[in-house]
């Protein structure tokens, strides 16, 4: 009985971290996964105006800081992170 215990808390424990480290992830994000409809890793602005129809030429150069014409993941949370400061100040989002 007290080994079973144990086994289970240690599979609780391995578990909390697990989903831990899938939260903490830096290469996914729920909703960038979801809208990055060809798999492969980024963002067009195409892909993004599905979502959010608004999505504007000036808000992907924003958000594209080096330029390439696509979103990373990073890229994408610096994004949604002002864009999320700006609303809560206000101001429209997409």
């Amino acid at each position: 009985m007290r080994r079973s215990l144990l086994v289970f808390a240690l599979a609780g424990i391995l578990a909390l971290f697990v989903t831990a480290a899938f939260a903490q992830n830096p290469d996914h994000h729920p909703l960038f996964d979801k809208m990055d409809t060809n798999k492969d890793g980024f963002l067009t602005k195409e892909e993004i105006q599905k979502r959010f129809p608004k999505f504007t030429d000036e808000m992907m150069k924003q958000a594209d800081t080096n330029g390439d014409g696509k979103l990373t993941v990073a890229e994408w949370r610096t994004f949604a992170k002002a864009k999320r400061a700006e609303h809560r100040g206000g101001a429209n989002m997409m």
